[in-house]
């Protein structure tokens, strides 16, 4: 079960109050994963934010009717991280997949339009909300960039 003390935890809600956090939970749905279960895919609707409670997942890039391989994850989120960011972002599509990246993970969904009609009804959440999200998504294309330049000079090295 989602509570209040575990959002405390989670970056995209940090200066939140109880009360603030608790209509949060409000929108929370709790669901567990396999090994490797694919949570959603590249392409699909982004109807959620999603949170990471235990275990690990990865974000993947997959190539168009390619299959997709730990090889291929962009980064790893980890316990309180968040993800999904694309619910908040038109057009409403995630960028890349999400997997189980351990023996199980359980994730929270924060339902979009739950959170998004909150958000819109208090100012100061939904500022600090967005605020966060932006750090979030600011952190994770610093990551990609150091990955991608990372793999690029293997690949440099790897022609000499």
């Amino acid at each position: 079960m989602v509570n209040i003390e575990f959002l405390k935890q989670v970056q995209v809600f940090q200066g939140l109050n109880q009360e603030q956090l608790a209509e949060i939970i409000t929108c929370c749905e709790e669901t567990e994963f396999k090994p490797g279960d694919k949570i959603f895919a590249q392409g699909d609707d982004a109807v959620y934010l999603w949170i990471v409670k235990e275990g690990a997942v990865d974000l993947r890039f997959e190539a168009a009717g390619g299959s997709s391989s730990a090889e291929h994850t962009i980064s790893t989120i980890p316990e309180a991280g968040a993800f999904g960011w694309s619910s908040f972002a038109a057009p409403n599509k995630y960028r890349l997949s999400a997997y189980c990246a351990n023996e199980s993970c359980t994730v929270v969904k924060v339902e979009r339009e739950g959170l998004k009609a909150l958000l819109d009804k208090d100012a100061d959440m939904g500022y600090a909300v967005i605020s966060n999200v932006a750090t979030v998504v600011g952190t994770r294309f610093h990551e990609f960039q150091e990955e991608a330049a990372r793999r690029r000079g293997q690949d440099i090295l790897g022609g000499w």
